[in-house]
């Protein structure tokens, strides 16, 4: 095991690339703890201490505690993420855009420039309405000089973390921006470790619990691990057919689709719609009323969770995978399915596989959204949270990502596979 980890720094274009991703993640941190100036922190920290599952609650979990502190990152990669993510569905629906992505490297390069104004707005906006809510809660001492010092700071900090993203992407190791997110998740998790181990060393909480918690959470990962990389491959047949001399096709290939085609979005979706009634009811009086009924981790939380995971797992993969598409893109190129006819009839058989597979993704997505709720209210323990939901899934998404990629520069460079058995991930080619 040691031995394979020692090949990363057998590399020099890998070792440069791994220490230029741990330097940028050592700015991302230091950043997230330099404070606007003129916030009460006490006050901000006593304030988020009464959420109970609010919208800031969910913002702060993706900025690693950033905004509880209103730092300079306090607002992260957030702008971005939800840039890139209206593109994406923009994309799908607005043909100027699609026939822009058909145009190669130029038309990205297009829609990565439009991403990143949008990127701009959108800071500028969220920048301005939480630099409102802190001057009308009294959080802050300042006046009008606060409030717009405030927009620049947390609207630069973003924009910094959006190039320092791009950077790692380029010269280190994975997604840059999603690396940002999973290091703003794990940097909570020594704290929510520590409060599990108070719990039970106050004799409030048993100690098998503590058991349960780390075997759940080997077995958690380990699913999301099988199910990130699980696939159902398509058979595609191409025929033969002679140009002159040569003769072309004749070979078969595979159509894969993974299980879990959305990924994050459909948990991340649901997640931020229902912190929505639970916010409005914190801020609105005449509404307290309905919170017991909506507040997370009851029935109507889980039951609603449970069906716009659903919701949005079809809705996506409808948005980011068209069957037609598909079926036209493989006859055009002269394959077919075996035993499956050109055309609609191919459409619909690549439409029927991608539904059976998608309701196996919806369940899993469901079933470790609400795992945390079940483990937590049976036990007691507030860090059951970390063993499933958003965070932990964009922590193996990420991971998993990760290990792929130095994978990768280690086979070209003719080093062993880290995903050999024995290796880091433990599975066979």
């Amino acid at each position: 095991m040691w031995e394979k980890v020692s090949q990363l720094f057998r590399v020099p274009e890998l070792r440069k690339r791994i220490l230029f991703t741990l330097g940028a993640i050592i700015v991302f941190r230091l950043g997230t703890h330099i404070a606007v100036p003129g916030v009460n922190a006490d006050a901000l920290k006593n304030f988020f201490a009464n959420q109970g599952g609010g919208i800031f609650d969910f913002l702060n979990m993706f900025t690693g505690g950033a905004l509880q502190r209103f730092s300079l990152f306090a607002l992260g990669v957030m702008p971005y993420i939800n840039a890139s993510i209206i593109f994406s569905l923009l994309t799908a629906v607005v043909p100027k855009l699609k026939e822009m992505q058909q145009q190669g490297r130029e038309g990205r390069r297009k829609i990565t420039a439009y991403t990143r104004w949008a990127t701009l707005a959108l800071a500028i906006i969220q920048a301005a309405t939480m630099s409102m809510l802190i001057v009308n809660w009294g959080l802050t001492t300042g006046g009008a000089w606060f409030f717009v010092s405030s927009i620049v700071a947390l609207t630069t900090g973003t924009l910094f973390l959006m190039w320092l993203g791009e950077r790692m992407t380029e010269n280190g190791i994975g997604n840059g921006i999603s690396m940002l997110i999973m290091i703003g998740i794990l940097s909570r998790f020594p704290a929510q470790l520590q409060s599990m181990i108070s719990e039970i060393s106050a004799g409030s909480v048993s100690v098998l619990w503590g058991l349960v918690f780390v075997v759940m959470l080997v077995v958690v990962v380990g699913a999301m691990t099988m199910v990130q990389q699980g696939q159902r491959k398509i058979m595609i047949q191409y025929a033969k057919r002679t140009s002159g001399r040569r003769i072309y096709g004749g070979h078969t290939s595979h159509l894969p689709i993974r299980v879990n085609q959305g990924g994050v979005i459909p948990i991340i979706f649901a997640s931020a719609l229902l912190t929505l009634p639970i916010t409005l009811t914190q801020w609105l009086p005449s509404l307290e009323w309905i919170y017991p009924y909506i507040k997370e981790g009851g029935l109507a939380y889980i039951l609603a969770y449970v069906i716009l995971i659903f919701f949005f797992t079809y809705f996506y993969s409808s948005i980011v995978f068209d069957p037609e598409d598909v079926a036209k893109n493989v006859r055009e190129s002269g394959g077919f399915i075996p035993g499956v006819r050109p055309g609609n009839p191919t459409a619909e058989y690549i439409s029927a596989v991608l539904n059976r597979i998608l309701l196996i993704g919806a369940v899993f997505l469901a079933a470790v959204a609400v795992l945390p709720y079940l483990l937590s209210a049976a036990s007691g323990l507030t860090s059951m949270f970390f063993i499933g939901g958003t965070s932990l899934l964009i922590v193996v998404g990420v991971g998993v990502d990760t290990l792929m990629q130095i994978e990768a520069h280690l086979v070209m460079r003719h080093y062993e596979s880290l995903t050999k058995a024995g290796g880091l991930l433990g599975r066979r080619r």
